[in-house]
């Protein structure tokens, strides 16, 4: 830590401001392009996610001057989901708006590596700063934002060491983004194959001819016909940890991610079991997300598993996406919360594809899938790899030359 010195950040920043009061940012201020205003849907896991945006007028953003941000200035979350933290990119969007639960940060350059504070901020010591005067009553919300930003304590060493720190996470962070983003083109192919073949029922070797609106020895049925379904059981509370003993345990889609669920929660004593690539659909509250299982593992009653009966797990994945809607008709079916029961579940309506069609799908899309896969082992272990060095390296327990 030679070189290292501690600042108190308002001292070494250029500015920082809070998003604009409720009164001057209302619903009606949104149309559909111009500025994009930073919510904190937009601020995900530490970054910085380009969906979902509103956005207000050239001329609405100019009379909010303050709350206009700029590429590599820091934005963060003081009310609601607090922690959260994300860079402003250089892209096609010259400035952005922050919303109401939200405050900017613009950085001394002469001082700090934009993301190198951001990075700081990641750590468990920056997070620690962040929120120590975080208030978790009513909505969780940081007390006096600006100024308990300004107040926190940085460990800040040379601009070159700053760069260099920097350039290892975000290599592993862009090598991980480039994998999701691979992982979503991936699935969209596999879902437009399914829809080609299985809706549109343009595939390989069929000659066009239908049987009542469908090809010869496909038929009307029900769910339950051609697939194996697996209500979920919840373990007794106290063989729940975290520390990873025992079989790993998802109760509900809280864990689910992209395409693979996050390993939290394990229990010692598993009741129903997923196996390594069963589909996962949430049966309560929200009803219908879809996951797939990256090991065997216990679900708990907030989830289903299931799977075509000749195994093709791949044409049970894309079939699910593809009935999706339906499972979110059962959301309010609930007396409070919306719910789907396995009777429910197993009288959907479907189309029962002849089992050489799902066959030679399923050898066709495998491929992808396997991919997807190995994409996402490669996210978790890079994760894991970032995890542990960023703590390292902002407090100079590594040194990087």
């Amino acid at each position: 830590m030679i070189n290292w010195r501690k600042y108190r950040l308002g001292d070494i920043v250029e500015d920082i401001a809070m998003g604009p009061f409720g009164s001057n940012l209302k619903v009606d201020n949104f149309i559909n392009s111009g500025v994009p205003v930073i919510r904190g849907s937009n601020l995900n896991k530490g970054g910085f996610q380009e969906n979902n945006f509103v956005f207000v007028s050239e001329e609405k953003a100019k009379t909010l001057k303050r709350c206009i941000t700029y590429p590599d200035e820091l934005v963060f979350t003081h009310r609601g989901t607090i922690g959260q933290v994300g860079i402003i990119p250089n892209n096609q969007y010259p400035y952005y708006l922050v919303s109401q639960s939200q405050m900017r940060l613009a950085v001394n350059k002469q001082y700090l590596i934009p993301k190198f504070l951001y990075y700081f901020f990641l750590s468990p010591f920056g997070q620690r700063e962040l929120l120590k005067n975080a208030s978790q009553v009513g909505v969780p919300a940081i007390a006096t934002p600006t100024k308990s930003l300004k107040e926190v304590s940085v460990l800040v060493p040379p601009l070159e060491e700053q760069s260099r720190i920097a350039s290892i996470l975000s290599s592993l962070d862009d090598k991980i983004e480039l994998n999701l983003r691979m992982n979503k083109t991936l699935e969209a192919i596999a879902q437009a194959i399914f829809k080609e073949w299985f809706v549109d029922f343009r595939f390989p070797g069929f000659d066009g001819e239908l049987v009542d609106g469908l090809p010869k020895g496909w038929r009307r049925g029900k769910l339950g016909d051609g697939f194996k379904l697996v209500m979920g059981q919840s373990p007794p509370g106290e063989s729940y940890n975290e520390i990873g003993n025992g079989t790993a345990f998802y109760q509900g889609r809280t864990d689910f991610g992209f395409r693979f669920p996050e390993n939290r929660m394990y229990t010692t004593v598993p009741m129903r079991m997923a196996k390594k690539l069963d589909t996962l659909v949430s049966v309560r509250a929200p009803v219908g997300d879809i996951n797939m299982a990256m090991e065997e593992c216990c679900i708990g009653r907030g989830l289903s598993a299931i799977r075509h009966s000749s195994g093709a797990y791949s044409y049970t994945y894309y079939g699910m996406k593809h009935i999706e809607n339906i499972f979110k008709g059962f959301e309010g079916e609930g007396t409070v919360f919306g719910s789907i029961n396995k009777t429910n579940f197993e009288n959907i309506s479907m189309i029962l594809p002849d089992s050489i069609v799902v066959g030679k799908f399923e050898k066709f899309v495998n491929p992808i899938d396997e991919k997807i896969l190995n994409n996402s082992c490669e996210i978790k272990t890079l994760t894991e790899i970032r995890d542990s060095l960023l703590p390292k390296l902002m407090t100079g327990k590594i040194k990087v030359w």
